[in-house]
């Protein structure tokens, strides 16, 4: 898609949203966030993008807030804190974000004329790979608490009657990410954040590549891309990087035995990011799970 094109986001003030908001502005399009908060307003007026007050899940309130957009990213997520994953309900406010409300973004971008609908999901769906590189048509056994991403991975695949891309993202790793944050704490007492075998990869990502990824979606052709380091770290690399930072020989595991429910994260998921390289000459900056660690210590010390 060429330049100033009008692109609407949904879930537009999030750690993922408003890096895409700034990467979009950067690639000179115009861009609107759907928010009802006047924090959302403010933020996305100082990004340089305009608001769109709409309920996510009103689908004629949707309709009308993309009506002359050219492309509808939806960014929705509300993953709970790592302290508290496994309360009880913590994950349905995200479920339902991506069973329902990217049913009714996808039906509603559709109605509105849109060309394009980009869908957030999770590279965390694929199966254990082992040392195998994973493309986007690995196998994929979703997790009780991944599963809804593969059905808003559906909902946009087949409600929306224009070009669809889907972006897989790796493990997030950033300053203003909640769950990075208690990777660095567990990491100070001495604990490995990660989980399973010290040989296995983990799929991570550098929020920042995240946003300018969504920007390289649009000029993307419809399909299916993981979005995560060039060269996915593993276990053992991951956690020498984080005791190196809190000044640690080495980090334990903080659990010996691995519960059915967070079997998914064990996995070992090298996956590949060749495709969406190949379509849009997007790479990552930061390698994050080893080179992020020291990057956000040395900013916070200059801080």
């Amino acid at each position: 898609m060429e330049n100033m094109q009008n692109i609407v986001i949904t879930g537009s003030t999030g750690i993922v949203g408003r890096r895409a908001v700034r990467d979009l502005r950067a690639a000179g399009h115009r861009v609107a966030g759907v928010t009802r908060s006047a924090r959302g307003r403010q933020l996305l007026e100082q990004l340089g993008a305009s608001a769109i007050e709409a309920d996510v899940f009103d689908e004629a309130a949707l309709t009308g807030a993309f009506a002359g957009a050219d492309a509808v990213v939806n960014l929705l997520t509300h993953v709970p804190p790592g302290n508290q994953m496994a309360t009880p309900g913590a994950w349905d406010e995200n479920d339902r974000l991506r069973r329902e409300a990217s049913a009714v973004i996808a039906r509603a971008a559709g109605a509105a004329g849109a060309r394009r609908l980009v869908q957030e999901s999770v590279a965390l769906l694929y199966a254990d790979g082992g040392d195998a590189w994973l493309e986007e048509d690995a196998p994929v056994v979703p997790a009780s608490r991944t599963a809804t991403a593969l059905t808003a991975e559906s909902n946009a695949s087949q409600l929306f009657a224009g070009d669809t891309v889907l972006l897989r993202f790796g493990l997030f790793v950033a300053p203003d990410s909640a769950l990075t944050r208690g990777d660095l704490e567990d990491a100070r007492s001495g604990f490995s954040p990660t989980l399973g075998r010290r040989d296995a990869y983990r799929p991570t990502l550098w929020l920042d590549d995240a946003g300018t990824a969504v920007a390289a979606a649009l000029t993307a052709p419809a399909g299916t891309y993981n979005v995560a380091d060039e060269n996915p770290p593993t276990s053992s690399e991951i956690d020498a990087a984080l005791a190196a930072v809190v000044g640690l020989e080495r980090l334990r595991p903080a659990i010996d035995e691995i519960s059915s429910d967070l079997e998914f994260l064990a996995r070992s998921q090298r996956v590949s990011t060749r495709r969406l390289r190949e379509a849009t000459g997007w790479r990552p900056r930061v390698r994050a799970g080893t080179e992020a660690w020291r990057l956000m210590t040395a900013e916070a010390q200059v801080a």
